[in-house]
């Protein structure tokens, strides 16, 4: 499935940006952030969750944006460390946000907002996360981390049961060569599957792709 680029000045859109999360729209304006293609994942998010804002409860990402290079999949010194949780804490008023993210010192705690270590290639790391969120039926799992076929799949599944029946769960940014790794993997799940390639203007699709499986 191929999602063309479609960008709408959307409340989406605004607060990633606002934010400085590389899920929006590219933009002409200066911004940190803007030193990394726009993945234009926030057309994707609309529509999946435009009519449901104030009914989603409990959103978890995993991947707060490092901006620590010695860190694998670091956002570079510009980045923003907790970006995204910040706009779905926005996006979704009625919702408790959870992070997580292998660099301990970019943890942080704001208003309706958690954030907590994990590995996310030790199934004892995202078990011991679990356990202090102490929280279950999460309506939506996103994977903005380490963005391996290996990582994603531990990650997945020490976390799928976690999500409630009918939650969405998203693993971000796959690269090509990892693609038909993860068609061959939940093609043999038991749960509805897509792989998502999102058009981006004036740049490559490069990981402008996107797993979502729905529980």
């Amino acid at each position: 499935m191929i999602l063309g680029y479609n960008h709408k000045e959307s409340l989406l859109h605004e607060l990633f940006y606002k934010y400085g999360s590389d899920k929006g729209a590219p933009q002409d304006t200066a911004h940190p952030i803007s030193l990394m293609p726009a993945h234009t994942y926030a057309d994707l998010y609309y529509l999946l969750f435009n009519l449901s804002r104030n009914s989603i409860l409990k959103v978890f990402e995993c991947g707060l944006g490092t901006n620590n290079l010695s860190f694998k999949s670091n956002m570079g010194k510009a980045g923003l460390p907790g970006a995204s949780l910040r706009a779905w804490r926005d996006y979704f008023p009625n919702a408790e946000i959870f992070g997580a993210d292998i660099d301990s010192s970019i943890l942080f705690s704001d208003e309706r907002i958690t954030t907590l270590y994990v590995d996310q290639t030790v199934c004892e790391s995202i078990e011991a996360m679990w356990t202090k969120i102490s929280v279950e039926d999460f309506d939506l799992i996103i994977d903005d981390g380490l963005h391996t076929f290996d990582a994603g799949k531990t990650l997945f599944e020490s976390s799928i049961g976690k999500l409630r029946l009918g939650g969405i769960y998203v693993i971000e940014d796959i690269n090509p060569t990892d693609k038909q790794k993860f068609y061959d993997y939940f093609n043999a799940q038991p749960y509805q599957f897509h792989m998502v390639d999102l058009h981006r203007p004036n740049t490559w699709l490069s990981d402008n792709s996107v797993a979502i499986i729905w529980k």
